[in-house]
C-alpha cells in the first residue's frame, strides 16, 4: 500500500458517514468485485471480528443474528444481498462497515443497549 492509498483509507475511516468513505470502503468489502455484499462475504468479515472476540473472551453472538441485524438496517432491495446504493440510502452504512471490519465498533453496537442506559435523562441532570 502506497501513501496515497494509506491516506485515502485513513480518511475512509474517519468519515465512514459520509457517501464517499462508504463507497470507498464498500469497493473494499466487496472482495469478490460484484457489486454486492452477500452473505457469504459478511461471514468472512464477522470470521475476522469472532477470531479477535474469542481471543478476548468475550461472548460472542451468532453470525445468523449478526446477519439478520445487518440486513434488518439496510433493508435492501433484493433480500439476498446489499448494494452500495443499500448501503448508503439506508442511513445506516457507517454502522454497518463497523460492524464488519472494527472491533471496537462492532463491540460498541452489541452493547449499545448498555451504553444508553448508563447515559442519564434530561429529568435526571
Amino acid at each position: 500500500m502506497d501513501y496515497k492509498t494509506y491516506l485515502d483509507l485513513v480518511l475512509a475511516m474517519e468519515n465512514k458517514h459520509e457517501p464517499q468513505a462508504i463507497a470507498y470502503l464498500f469497493r473494499i468489502l466487496d472482495v469478490g468485485g460484484q457489486g454486492k455484499l452477500t452473505s457469504l462475504t459478511l461471514r468472512y468479515f464477522y470470521d475476522g471480528i469472532e477470531d479477535k472476540l474469542r481471543a478476548s473472551d468475550n461472548d460472542i453472538p451468532s453470525f445468523e443474528n449478526v446477519l439478520n441485524e445487518i440486513f434488518d438496517m439496510v433493508r435492501p432491495a433484493n433480500p439476498h444481498y446489499i448494494t452500495l446504493d443499500d448501503l448508503i440510502n439506508c442511513g445506516k452504512g457507517d454502522t454497518v462497515i463497523n460492524i464488519l471490519i472494527d472491533l471496537q465498533g462492532f463491540w460498541a453496537h452489541e452493547n449499545r443497549e448498555a451504553f444508553t442506559s448508563e447515559i442519564p435523562d434530561e429529568a435526571e441532570l
